[in-house]
């Protein structure tokens, strides 16, 4: 059982993220390569504000929240008026910096070894615990992620984050404030993302650079995109299938086997397949359909 909320746990901390970056990505159209980045920021945030500060968890996710939405503004405001090939690249740089910032400030993030013994949720003499406890409390927190997502995206604001995704130049000349929408759009999803990154600090009771480098990156794009962007269930469905799809390696494995060769070959099996035969991801709308 334990196993279980273990897989479902990490699928739906994925799952926070990949909707935070459909957002970005699949309804307003900003190619951002920083979302592992707000990500790390929210969980230091909350390893730093609960180990060393000492706050409850409630005050360290909502100042988390704030300090990813932070670091978006701040990194947004300026690099979205680049557009394009530039705006990718600023962003990229952005991650590095972030990571080598975590690295480099051993006296506040312990350098490469990290934050250990971040306490798990409470409430009053009750502590979440491993299980269906943190399970619950993961999904609670995950669900409010997605009903935002979801009125952002049955709201009269859809119109023009998809005007603005489809055609930036027609849409400022229909009067929308393109660059001003897409800092919204932009500080919302940091701020959702280093919520993710809380949820991981305090499911995990550690943090680390390395789990906010490029290699997630790369995985949050196959996730979104093995999916299907803007789709609630897609978000949810391609972290489900890079999550799960690995373990069963551990159950039909020999003796002998290069296991983590294998899966990095089925994955790129199931990207290629994808691309081939549903390039729109799994419960994605088909291409050129309105979404």
């Amino acid at each position: 059982m334990d196993y279980l909320s273990h897989l479902l746990v990490v699928v739906l901390i994925y799952a926070s993220l990949t909707v935070s970056l459909d957002l970005m990505i699949g309804h307003t159209g900003i190619l951002t390569f920083g979302h592992a980045s707000f990500y790390g920021v929210g969980a230091y945030a909350t390893a730093i504000l609960t180990v060393y500060a000492g706050l409850d968890w409630f005050s360290a996710m909502a100042l988390a929240f704030v300090a990813g939405a932070l670091a978006a503004a701040l990194v947004g405001v300026p690099t979205l008026r680049l557009g394009g090939d530039y705006f990718i690249l600023a962003l990229f740089g952005f991650s590095l910096i972030v990571t080598s910032l975590i690295v480099n400030m051993e006296w506040l993030t312990n350098g490469p070894f990290g934050i250990r013994g971040v306490p798990r949720p409470s409430l009053g003499p009750f502590v979440v615990q491993s299980g269906a406890g943190i399970l619950i409390f993961t999904a609670l927190v995950v669900a409010l992620i997605y009903f935002v997502h979801w009125r952002f995206s049955t709201s009269p604001m859809k119109a023009t984050l998809h005007a603005i995704r489809d055609d930036e130049p027609v849409a400022m000349a229909l009067g929308i404030d393109a660059v001003r929408v897409k800092i919204v759009v932009f500080t919302l999803g940091g701020g959702f993302a280093a919520l993710s990154g809380a949820l991981a600090a305090f499911y995990f009771r550690f943090v680390n650079a390395n789990s906010f480098g490029l290699t997630t990156i790369i995985l949050l794009w196959a996730m979104l995109f093995v999916g299907g962007n803007c789709s609630l269930a897609g978000s949810l469905a391609g972290p489900a299938v890079l999550v799960l799809f690995p373990e069963l390696f551990r159950f039909i494995g020999g003796s002998g086997w290069d296991i983590g060769n294998i899966q990095e070959a089925m994955y790129g099996l199931l990207l290629v397949l994808l691309m081939l035969f549903r390039p729109q991801g799994l419960v994605g709308r088909p291409v050129g359909s309105r979404a």
